[in-house]
């Protein structure tokens, strides 16, 4: 029996592996709903990436997950990809659900009431989002609508206010309207609002009463992250769906700030401060000029600085300390159907707040913000080569000591890639209104997919449960589960992770 806190031991591979944490999003989420789905889409259709000339080389097993301690979980192990430069002999992919519905409960029908007039009541020119006026226009006549006919169903139909008959009109439907209105929005309210935007609020707003719940949902994606650490992994993709985006955005911003031997490099490894000082570089220029060929320069930088820190050897004693853990080994978070679009005045007030948190690094962004350097530490970056402007040296590293350089706690997308697949939407219901770009507010680094042009046509009904939906047609692979599977690059060689 393992000791309390422990992982149980996993069996020892012999043939490398990835992880692939899949995060939820809002509503009452049943366990394996949403990565049954998704494993279909990723792997078992997709002849690209599991052509692997084995008998059934699409299969997959269920088996316990032992690394969340969840009796109502299972990780879904596949066989080894199709080979790449850096996988010669394939990968095998574990999939993980980070399920976290069942701690996201709670939320009171007026919670989500103060949440929406919180949303309502701003000016609409400077305090929502342009894609979102016409929702927004949408619920405040809905709004004023249904507190007309609230007020209305006071009256008689033969009562009048000065001559007006506010409920005149209804004529002998108006005794049953009031009590029809009242039960139709209540179950309206309790059967959609509160189980899905309940845990919107239950998660996003910062109040006395959320931070309990808060913290144990990221406790419990952050044990998970610390579990994949374990020596089993050589690669682990984060992606969020929805709500999960968030969420996903939140594990690996503390995550990277909890591993600080993962992103410290001495100055005198040949191998990887050169690389590391790449890195560096190709922020510094993306700063002065976030152009195509700029871009093209710091990916490939990250590219090459990731690969080299996810290489580095797992540390022998077990359990291992995330202290001292010299690995990071998330290469990639894809977002899908996400929200953060909306972070300026989902996170935050408004947009002038949001920047001034990207600013003092609360919120990471790619490529990561650069940091004005104490003036006793210019003579150091320049002895160690890295560009600096002479009015304003800034870097997004600085020297721990003599000999060892560290990247700041918000720049986990200095190494990690972050692709955004969205479908704008029209006429608000067609299309994904919650999704967006994100490279506005998150940085000209952030890979924005947008599903329109990908589609070839104009998106039919409300998309945003559709990023993995296969459709009906096996031979007609859908533009969102295209996409996905571009992202994930679960055989890592398109591009070579």
């Amino acid at each position: 029996m393992s000791s309390a806190g422990s992982i149980d031991p996993q069996p020892h591979a012999h043939f490398p592996k990835q992880a692939v944490v899949v995060i939820h999003g809002m509503g009452e989420q049943a366990p394996m709903d949403t990565i049954s789905g998704f494993v279909k889409a990723a792997w078992m259709t997709d002849s690209a990436v599991s052509h692997n000339h084995m008998p059934d080389p699409k299969e997959v097993w269920s088996k316990p997950d032992l690394r969340t301690r969840s009796l109502e979980l299972r990780r879904i192990t596949t066989r080894p990809s199709t080979s790449s430069e850096n996988f010669p002999k394939g990968v095998r992919t574990d999939f993980y659900e980070l399920y976290w519905a069942d701690l996201s409960g709670g939320s009171t029908l007026s919670d989500v009431e103060n949440w929406i007039f919180g949303l309502l009541l701003r000016n609409p020119l400077t305090r929502v989002p342009p894609v979102l006026r016409s929702v927004w226009l949408l619920l405040v006549l809905l709004s004023l609508v249904i507190f007309y006919l609230a007020c209305a169903s006071l009256f008689k139909s033969t009562d009048s206010i000065g001559g007006f008959q506010p409920y005149g009109w209804m004529g002998p439907f108006s005794p049953w309207l009031g009590p029809a209105l009242g039960g139709v929005l209540g179950y309206l309210a309790n059967s959609l609002l509160v189980p899905y935007f309940g845990r919107v609020v239950r998660y996003t707003r910062a109040t006395p009463e959320n931070i309990a719940a808060r913290k144990a949902i990221r406790e419990r994606g952050l044990a998970l992250l610390n579990a994949l650490h374990d020596g089993s992994y050589e690669r682990i993709i984060v992606v969020g769906h929805s709500l999960g985006s968030i969420l996903g955005y939140d594990l690996i911003s503390y995550f990277w700030a909890s591993r600080l031997a993962a992103y410290t490099v001495a100055k005198d490894n040949a191998k990887e401060f050169p690389l590391f000082r790449a890195v560096e570089d190709a922020v510094h220029a993306c700063k002065k000029s976030a152009s195509p060929d700029n871009l093209a320069v710091f990916e490939n930088a990250r590219r090459n600085l990731a690969q080299t820190l996810r290489r580095r050897p797992a540390p022998q004693q077990k359990p291992i300390d995330p202290a001292t853990d010299p690995r990071w080994l998330i290469t990639d978070f894809v977002t899908l159907g996400s929200p953060l679009t909306y972070a300026d005045i989902l996170l935050t007030s408004d947009l002038l707040s949001f920047k001034d948190r990207v600013a003092t690094d609360q919120y990471p962004v790619a490529p990561p913000e650069q940091e004005k350097l104490d003036p006793d530490k210019v003579p150091l970056a320049q002895a160690a080569g890295f560009t600096l402007d002479t009015e304003e040296p800034q870097l997004m590293s600085f020297p721990l000591n003599d000999t060892d350089w560290q990247l700041h706690h918000a720049a986990p997308f200095a190494v990690t890639r972050w692709t955004n697949i969205h479908d704008p939407a029209r006429h608000i219901f067609w299309g994904d209104i919650i999704s967006g770009p994100l490279q506005s507010l998150f940085g000209p680094a952030v890979i924005d997919v947008d599903l329109r042009p990908c589609r070839g046509t104009k998106a039919t009904g409300f998309t945003h449960t559709k990023y993995w939906d296969l459709g009906e047609n096996p031979d007609d692979v859908p533009a969102p589960v295209i996409e996905l599977r571009k992202a994930l690059n679960l055989a890592g060689n398109n591009p070579p992770i």
